[in-house]
């Protein structure tokens, strides 16, 4: 049982940076949305649905260069 739990640990432990910098990359875009929103609302769709796009693309190339 312990050794399960200790697993269990270290795999959350080792998978934490990646969700960490997910969520940042997720924040941000949020914000500059926001902020393009603030100046005038259509904007902000069209600001978020692009860096949405551009970073679903960049994942893609990625994935695809690295095997």
């Amino acid at each position: 049982m312990m050794k399960l739990l200790a697993t269990a640990v270290r795999t959350i432990a080792m998978a934490v940076p990646s969700l960490v910098r997910d969520l940042a990359g997720l924040c941000g875009v949020g914000l500059v949305s926001y902020g393009a929103w603030m100046i005038y609302p259509p904007a902000g769709f069209i600001t978020g649905g692009l860096l949405l796009i551009v970073g679903t693309l960049l994942i893609a190339l990625g994935n695809r260069a690295a095997g």
